[in-house]
């Protein structure tokens, strides 16, 4: 299972990022200085890259789980176009329409987390996520209620997961 821990943690640091950033923690661009939004962005390029990787890998070299490689690559895809998007300063409500889709159909993969309700939960939180991010990119919500979101899936969904099975437990 090492590709899963890998998008766990990867998407979970690019959600954190950019939590921190709608929040404005560290989004004050200084004179002269980079803007904060690129150095964001490249972490979620990464952290997309590696879903991606970790999709592939999970399809090549894992076990062949075709759905979850599938659903990571949803993931990845995303987060490959908010990296972009951030890092060239591209017009967000594109990520917004995709947040849409990235939202709705993993719900679909309800039956596939049968038998533990945590991954399950995670299905619920991401959705209410990304039609957050949609909205956002849309000027229906503002930045800091999504940057509170953001941080809370970064600690829930994706960090709390690799917590349970680093201390040997499997994940509920």
């Amino acid at each position: 299972m090492p590709p899963i821990t890998l998008v766990f943690v990867g998407t979970g640091l690019a959600a954190w990022l950019n939590g921190l950033y709608f929040l404005g923690i560290g989004a004050d661009k200084q004179e002269g200085a980079a803007d904060p939004l690129k150095s964001v962005g490249w972490m979620s390029l990464v952290a997309g890259l590696v879903d991606l990787a970790s999709a592939w890998y999970i399809l090549t070299l894992g076990d062949g789980a075709i759905l979850l490689a599938g659903l990571i690559t949803f993931y990845g895809i995303f987060f490959t176009l908010l990296g972009i998007t951030e890092i060239a300063g591209l017009d967000l409500r594109q990520v917004g329409n995709v947040a849409v889709p990235v939202a709705i159909v993993p719900l679909f993969y309800w039956d596939f987390f049968s038998g533990g309700w945590m991954f399950r939960s995670i299905l619920v939180v991401w959705f209410v996520a990304f039609l957050a991010i949609a909205a956002t990119t849309y000027g229906r919500l503002q930045a800091k209620p999504l940057g509170a979101i953001l941080v809370g899936v970064a600690i829930y969904t994706f960090w709390l997961p690799v917590v349970i099975l680093a201390l040997g437990n499997t994940i509920p």
